[in-house]
């Protein structure tokens, strides 16, 4: 057996006292075995997987129970020993893959610093094996890209960089959470084909493969574990789960086992970006809100290489309407968003708005676009605080808002994205990602800005959410006569609300 869980107990204690998040769980995963565990956003998914590998803050105390790997009590080791343990007995894939690379060392540093970590080889060595696990997980030109650095990439490949560097030391447990939330669909199906091959190769090793999405775990997994508040509530084979689900929670997950693997309906217009013939909302009024005039944007490769993501590409996108922006990963669609945002300086073009815009953006990575010293309700309500002293700074006049009256519009806030009012005096390292996600769409809505980039706002969320945040923000378009980008590589979701979509290639 390779890890038992048993009668595991988690909480978290913060300013707000102390929430359970993992109550008495037990769990077994085998050599040669892929087990999925599956539930919705907050469940307690991420908190269990952390624990095996003792990765959790202060805040989260371990009261009861034990963890098991490769024969070795994990819930009783040292952090110096807990170091000599990942990455050789088990590593993890993390959801943020942003949260777990370092800025400041290029992909192939990062990869040849954790096989030598483990192996006594040279350096050389060492970058030769972080190139081909590079080309392993589907990235191009390895030799050149292990050069380059996290912000280079686009979040589907850093996600690829995250599971190379999980795979660099051959660990016996690869713990794979939300492993494929920001790859598009061709790149999601190599990912998860290359992860179960390296399980079925080697009989030694097993993988915990955790997801929302049982249709996922149905292609992938030996046995199924259904996870809800923090308690296992089913588990058996995957044949037995799909004909026979016994529990009814686990029912309603496989209501949702389907979606988007259908054709979607659509109610706008799929074409180029410069086709100016498209369906309107009734609040679109003809004015171009945004303005993109022959933009270029390129990212250098080498000392003499670079790779342009964008070339002479023009949009305009007109006040009222929704805009779908879709392609495959590293098509340039994020980049696109920071050139928006002012984040990138483009090479050549213009972006114009409309006077007086306020713009706000979901990132795709919520957990790099956070400070981790702050409390989730500080987040959200930190573009308030901007706000106020933008317009102090602006017209001398001192502007005072109660904390109260703060508080109380953040926790509304937090209400509308679905997103437990207790979480507000939680660190962004202690939440789920699904839960990180909905804070940062919280914090984009809060100011009640005029457009809305958002940057595949529901990746990382479950099925129920996604569908309850896409008509959050539909309705808030409706209400608030919002201008909104919506960015992602599902086609089927931003067919169901855009008025038009544009794709990139």
């Amino acid at each position: 057996m390779i890890l038992q869980v048993e009668n595991l107990s988690l909480s978290f204690h913060g300013p707000d006292g102390r929430v359970p998040a993992v109550r008495g769980v037990s769990l077994q995963v085998n050599p040669g075995e892929v087990v999925a565990m599956v539930g919705e956003s907050g469940c307690g998914k991420t908190a269990l997987c952390r624990a095996i590998l003792g990765l959790h803050s202060q805040h989260a105390v371990i009261e009861g129970g034990s963890i098991t790997l490769c024969g070795k009590t994990v819930t009783s080791m040292t952090e110096e020993e807990l170091q000599m343990v990942r990455g050789k007995d088990a590593a993890m894939v993390f959801q943020d893959p942003i949260s777990s690379l370092n800025p400041t060392v290029s992909v192939g540093g990062q990869i040849a610093e954790t096989i030598r970590l483990h192996e006594k080889i040279s350096r050389k060595e060492a970058m030769e094996r972080a190139e081909e696990l590079l080309g392993q997980v589907g990235i191009p030109e390895p030799h050149l890209r292990s050069r380059q650095y996290p912000h280079h990439f686009s979040g589907g490949m850093r996600q690829r960089v995250a599971i190379a560097i999980a795979l660099a030391s051959n660990p016996a447990l690869l713990i794979a959470d939300e492993p494929t939330t920001s790859l598009d669909i061709a790149t999601q199906n190599q990912i998860m084909q290359l992860l179960q091959s390296l399980v079925r190769q080697n009989p030694d090793r097993a993988m915990l493969f955790v997801t929302h999405d049982l249709g996922l775990a149905e292609t992938l997994a030996d046995r199924i574990v259904v996870m809800k508040d923090g308690r296992i509530v089913e588990e058996g084979s995957t044949d037995r789960i799909f004909s026979d689900p016994r529990h009814d929670y686990t029912k309603k997950l496989l209501g949702y086992a389907a979606y988007g693997k259908g054709t979607s309906h659509y109610h706008g217009h799929l074409g180029d970006p410069a086709d100016g013939a498209f369906w309107r909302t009734d609040q679109c009024d003809g004015r171009p809100l945004v303005t993109v005039s022959h933009l270029t944007k390129a990212f250098p490769l080498g000392k003499q290489q670079v790779r342009t993501v964008l070339e002479d590409f023009s949009l305009n996108i007109y006040k009222g309407e929704i805009v779908g922006l879709v392609g495959d990963s590293g098509c340039g669609k994020s980049t696109l968003a920071r050139c928006l945002m002012g984040i990138y300086r483009p090479e050549a073009g213009e972006i114009k708005f409309e006077e007086g815009c306020r713009k706000q953006m979901i990132f795709q990575d919520s957990a790099s676009a956070f400070n981790p010293r702050m409390t989730l309700e500080q987040i959200i309500a930190e573009p308030l605080t901007i706000e106020a002293l933008r317009q102090k700074k602006k017209t001398g006049e001192r502007i005072l808002k109660r904390k109260e009256s703060v508080r109380e519009k953040v926790l509304e806030m937090m209400d509308q994205v679905g997103l437990p009012r207790e979480l507000a005096g939680r660190h962004p390292y202690d939440v789920s990602g699904g839960q990180r996600q909905r804070a940062a769409i919280a914090r984009a809505l809060i100011t009640d800005p005029d457009f809305l980039i958002a940057d595949e706002p529901i990746a990382s969320l479950d099925v129920s959410m996604q569908s309850q945040i896409i008509h959050l923000l539909k309705q808030l378009h409706d209400q608030r006569q919002l201008t909104l980008l919506l960015i992602s590589h599902d086609l089927p979701m931003v067919e169901h609300i855009s008025d038009r979509v544009v794709k990139l290639f």
